[in-house]
Order: C-alpha cells, then structure tokens, then sequence
C-alpha cells in the first residue's frame, strides 16, 4: 500500500465502532463517573480525607482494577499455549514478585514501593494507549514515517509533561490514607515547563499535519485521533485539573485503562476459544476476584496491621505490568496479530 494512499470505505476498527467506542474510546467517561463518584460523596459531607477516598476508592480496585488484574491470568495461565511458551515467567518469576514483596515490607520499604508502582503503573497505562493508538495506525493504512514521528511526539510529550507537571513542588509527603504516607521525587518547576512547551509545540505540528493531510486529499486516520484525544484529555484531568487525593487520583487514572484492557482481553478470548464461549465465565471470575480482592485491600489500607495480607496481590499488579510487556507484543508472537486482527 502507498504511505500516502487516503484510507478508503471509512475508517477501521479492531472490532467494530459499536465495540471500540464502547471500550477503548467510551472508557474515558469512567474516569468522569469516579470523579463524579468522589465529589457526590465529599458534598454529602462524607470527609475529603476520609470515607469519600476509601468509597471511590473500593468501587474502583473492587470493580475495575482487580478483574482487570485477573483478566491477565486468561491469556497467561488459562491458555495452555501460552502458559507453555512462558512458563517460567508465569510460575518463577510470578513467585518471585511475591516474596520480594514481603522481603520489602519487612525492611520497611513499603513507601518506596508504593511510588514505584505509581511511576510504574503509569507508564504502563500509556503504553497501553500507544499499543491501540499503533493497531489504529495498522488498521487505517497510516504507515507515513513522519506522521509516525509527529504522533509519537504529540503522544508521549503530552502524558509525560501532564505527568510531570503533577510532581512539582511534592516536598511533603503525600498521604495515601490514615497514616500512610510516602514521598514522591518532587520535579523542578524548570524541567515540567519546559516539557509543557515541547508539548504545546508538538501539538501545533501535529495539528497542522492534519490540516495538511486534509488540504490534499489524503484524510486522517479518525479512530487514532479519537484515541489520542480521549488517552490525552483523561491524562490532563487526572494530573493538570483534578487535584484529587492519591487513591481517588489512581481511580481517576487507571479506570479507563481498566475498561480498555477488558475490551482487549475480551476481544482476544472470542477470537481465540471461538467454541468455548469462555468469555462471560472468566469475566465472572474476574469481578469475584476484584471483589474478593478489593475487600482486602481496603480492609488493609484500614487496618495497616493488616497490609500483609494484600502484599502477594499488590505484587501481582506489578507482575501484571511486568508481564503484559511480553505477552502483547505480536512481532514475539506471530499467532497473536492473526488472532486479534
């Protein structure tokens, strides 16, 4: 195909626009609701600091974050190929994840590994958005390096300055709730400035790419620009607008990777066991373990004498982030591309 041959019969979608807008582009909203959700609670006078951030909080980890952590478990130990091909990754090194998480909360290391699933899971979250955004590129034809460059630019410079720009000044320690408090690396005001311009540069170039495109009859490629904008609009929320407390911040900031990623694995289970209709079953198990799940983690953020029981869950997040990277990357795996696509 010619890089610059317009996309013809209308965009396309990796399942349907019904699907996707549901699921990757729709999912944003759920970021509205949880925001909604924690506002409609500090009116009713439920406190800023207390009850307000463990509500919002358990409706999110209970019925997004934690069945979308099991959802993982699907593709890597519920798939026998998979769990063949991976193996130890999906056994060792899961196991690994685990002990290393007492071994830390025994040194009293919690704090930093509270910041460093924070950084972490952020960068996961938008290499989950750039991974959809490039199946939008493949879909569509949009194969043009320079529009490859100038996307990746607008993209990333704009996550990572929101990012950034939220860290500037963090000299106290932020409150995770009660008495749990870590330190975040505060940011030189200089540094997330500067990355704010980069970024305001790059979207002018971006735009004009467009308004070029369209001036020459080449089109643009609509389900990426949506995708950019809803990943792009979310981010800003969470980290430029919101000025939520921690927990309801990671509700605000994950949920809509929650939603995408369920569409995915979904997606990926219909193509994948197409007779075994397995679907609606493991999607039950997923919110039985979120809810399950979600209990304990709430319960431990209470009681903190309690917060070893959450420990092996807690890593199992991070092996998820961890994992992820290996197990959707189709140019590793030659029979996923076909299977989703």
């Amino acid at each position: 195909m010619n890089i610059n041959t317009p996309q013809r019969g209308g965009p396309k979608w990796l399942v349907s626009p019904r699907y996707d807008g549901v699921f990757f582009l729709g999912g944003a909203l759920v970021t509205l609701a949880f925001l909604g959700l924690y506002l409609l609670a500090d009116a009713y006078g439920i406190g800023p600091r207390g009850d307000a951030i463990i509500l919002t909080y358990f409706v999110y980890t209970a019925l997004f974050d934690h069945p979308h952590i099991f959802q993982t478990f699907s593709r890597t130990h519920l798939d026998k190929e998979e769990l063949a091909r991976h193996r130890v990754h999906h056994t060792w090194v899961l196991g690994l994840f685990i002990l290393a998480g007492f071994g830390l909360e025994a040194a009293g290391l919690e704090g930093p590994l509270i910041v460093f699933a924070a950084v972490y899971g952020t960068w996961h979250i938008i290499r989950q958005h750039w991974g959809l955004i490039k199946i939008y590129k493949g879909l569509n034809g949009d194969f043009a390096p320079l529009d490859g460059r100038i996307d990746a630019a607008f993209f990333y410079l704009g996550m990572v300055a929101f990012t950034v720009h939220d860290y500037v000044g963090e000299d106290a320690p932020s409150t995770i709730y009660g008495d749990l408090k870590v330190q975040f690396p505060s940011a030189p005001l200089p540094v997330a400035d500067g990355l704010m311009w980069l970024f305001w540069a790059a979207a002018a170039i971006f735009v004009g790419r467009q308004a070029w495109r369209l001036s020459h009859g080449q089109g643009v490629n609509l389900p990426k620009l949506l995708l950019m904008a809803a990943a792009l609009g979310t981010h800003w929320l969470v980290f430029m607008a919101a000025g939520a407390p921690f927990l309801v911040a990671e509700a605000l900031e994950t949920a809509y990777h929650n939603v995408q990623y369920q569409g995915f694995v979904r997606h990926w289970q219909r193509r994948r066991f197409p007779t075994q209709r397995v679907t609606a079953r493991w999607g039950s198990l997923a919110l039985v373990y979120g809810l399950v799940v979600g209990l304990i983690e709430v319960s431990a953020l209470m009681d903190r004498s309690l917060s070893f029981v959450f420990t092996p869950f807690a890593m199992v997040v991070l092996w998820h982030y961890y994992i992820d990277g290996k197990i959707w990357r189709t140019r590793l795996d030659p029979t996923l591309k076909s299977t989703l696509m």
